[in-house]
């Protein structure tokens, strides 16, 4: 029968994590089933002294408290490796494209806009001397795709005797500062000082092992998020990424800063080339703004560019790399200040091909 018919879904909450500034803390998974994802819940309380000063979010609050967020399995394979503001990303884009029916929006539209209940997401600051308040945000960490009647593709089977998959918070080192820096939570001024104590609690979405080898899912691929960069801009004109070749591209996301700022309005269009001069995909600023609120139903971020070649649900228009000798991701800047920060910050979804794995190993 098939493989959804023969198993069921199951949550299981994993070790937490406690916030530790500048520390590196890990997560064990528990080793149950076959893994499909995790959801990831931030809740800390946050105290800030004004003193006469103020103290307002950073620019990529309040998901930059995390330095880094990795998962690995068997302590070198990089299932998921993200900065904070890349895993929100990721999350963001993981709630569409699965089923081709739309998406379900997780990341509200600020940093200080609640989603659907106060007790699912808050950020704010606040402001008042001597006040706390709370701070709650979810990441999710997608393992296998599908969310609907097809079998998911990606599950990894964390019952088995060699697999230990493990889940690293590092912690960023600087938790306020009186000096504007995206890796910094608060931007603070005067003597105003700010304090955080938090934990990271996984949970674990897993389906049980089918009793049947013969209902057992597809294990022969594996499902990535990877960040890299960043890619320094030392002019304006075209900015070539040369993209990973040997997998199958599912998304290519771009954080494009200039001047010590997400940039929203200089990328002026944007190129997917192949082998240097084939075309298939060509767009100006104006053609990514209608795409995004037609795919996600909101603006991305500023400085947030997207290639999504998984929208539909389908891997009609995913990239298998291997058939290419370049791939490269260009934008085209123009009327920039290229001063202070100035980069690009690239977010890469991909499917990997395991060599020597057979059809519904478990």
């Amino acid at each position: 029968m098939p493989f959804n018919r023969a198993t069921r879904q199951n949550f299981l909450p994993a070790p937490v994590i406690n916030y530790v500034l500048g520390q590196t803390g890990q997560s064990v998974l528990p080793k149950v089933g076959l893994i499909k994802r995790l959801l990831v819940l931030f809740e800390g309380t946050i105290t800030v002294t004004l003193g006469g000063g103020t103290a307002a979010l950073g620019a990529e609050a309040p998901w930059s408290i995390l330095q880094r967020l990795r998962l690995t399995a068997n302590g070198n394979t990089a299932l998921f490796d993200m900065s904070g503001y890349g895993a929100m990303l990721s999350s963001l884009f993981s709630a569409h494209g699965f089923s081709g029916y739309g998406g379900r929006p997780v990341i509200p539209d600020s940093a200080t806009v609640p989603g659907p209940a106060s007790t699912a997401f808050s950020a704010a600051v606040f402001a008042a001397p001597n006040s706390t308040g709370a701070w709650r945000f979810s990441i999710e960490i997608p393992l296998a795709l599908s969310d609907d009647w097809r079998d998911p593709v990606g599950l990894i089977l964390a019952a088995a005797p060699d697999t230990v998959l493990t889940l690293e918070a590092t912690w960023g080192g600087t938790f306020f500062s009186t000096v504007a820096a995206r890796t910094t939570p608060i931007l603070t001024t005067g003597a105003a000082t700010a304090t955080m104590a938090a934990t990271l609690t996984p949970f674990v979405e897993f389906f049980t092992i089918p009793a049947s080898p013969a209902d057992y899912p597809d294990l022969r691929r594996i499902h990535t998020w990877t960040e890299q960069g960043p890619q320094n801009i030392v002019a304006n004109g075209d900015q070539d990424v040369v993209l990973q070749r040997g997998n199958t591209l599912m998304r290519v996301a771009h954080v494009i800063w200039t001047n010590s700022a997400a940039d929203g309005t200089n990328v002026s269009g944007r190129q997917l080339r192949f082998n240097s001069n084939e075309i298939p995909y060509q767009v100006s600023r104006s053609f990514d703004a209608s795409q995004q609120r037609k795919r996600y139903v909101r603006d991305l971020p500023d400085g947030v560019y997207v290639w999504d070649l998984y929208n539909t649900g389908t891997p009609r228009d995913a990239i298998n790399t291997l058939n290419l000798n370049e791939i490269t991701s260009r934008s085209t800047l123009a009327g920039a200040t290229i001063a202070g920060t100035s980069d690009i910050r690239t977010l890469t979804e991909q499917l990997i091909q395991l060599t020597g794995a057979a059809t519904g190993s478990a």
